[in-house]
């Protein structure tokens, strides 16, 4: 495993524009993943409990490489419950890394992270209880088609809370963003409410749109626009 400092998310504006410019008969680019925050959408296979409760939610993400080196690049996931908590715990690390296989994507579509490393954190909320999150993801694979360049992906995931385990089946796409629109308070001219609407998913918006090709839903529980289906998710 290579080692690497730790990062600030960051999206580049227009980012996502340049991404969906790329033609589909380009050949494929090398191994990424989308710089800054991914929505992914959970889907259960084993276990109960609190652990087994999972929906969506927001995971950053960044690929590092060495220019020139021809060393497949490294792939680091935070999620966002640890990110909530990091310097809790310097113990552990709330970021989960693993190396690509390849530089370039193998069959030429999608690029594979076998095993990534433990993201973790033990920490006390308050004096009486303590709380241990474990994400451990594996069987990441990121698609790498020109029009899509490490904008989907799926893994599969183990998450703990204390002696609680699950299993998910995990979707991501990037950028995440909120099925949400700011409305007049119908009880209050001077204020503004948050209100669900899916159609945020598909309007343009500079830095910020998910490609309007993709299949895309509005997850009920989180309110965040994730891929409908296992990617590639491209409408016809």
């Amino acid at each position: 495993m290579k080692t690497h400092r730790a990062f600030a998310w960051i999206l580049p504006l227009g980012s996502v524009a340049l991404l969906s410019a790329c033609g589909g008969e380009q050949a494929p680019p090398q191994c990424v993943v989308g710089r800054g925050d991914h929505a992914v959408r959970y889907t259960l296979k084993t276990g109960t409990g609190t652990c087994a409760q999972k929906k969506a939610e927001i995971i950053g993400a960044q690929a590092f490489r060495v220019p020139g080196s021809g060393i497949p690049p490294t792939v680091s996931l935070k999620p966002a419950p640890l990110a909530a908590v990091e310097g809790r715990d310097p113990a552990h690390s709330v970021l989960a890394s693993g190396d690509f296989t390849t530089e370039y994507p193998a069959d030429g579509s999608t690029c594979v992270v076998p095993q990534l490393s433990e993201a973790r954190q033990v920490f006390q909320p308050d004096n009486a209880t303590t709380v241990d999150l474990s994400y451990r993801f594996s069987n990441l694979r990121i698609q790498a088609q020109a029009a899509i360049p490490g904008t989907q992906w799926v893994a599969d995931l183990s998450y703990s809370e204390g002696d609680c385990t699950a299993t998910y089946e995990a979707v991501g796409v990037f950028p995440a963003i909120k099925c949400e629109k700011q409305v007049q308070d119908p009880n209050d001219p001077t204020k503004k409410v948050t209100e669900r609407d899916p159609a945020v998913c598909k309007q343009p918006r500079a830095g910020l749109s998910l490609d309007p090709a993709y299949r895309i839903t509005c997850e009920e529980t989180t309110n965040l626009c994730v891929l409908d289906g296992l990617p590639p998710a491209r409408l016809p």
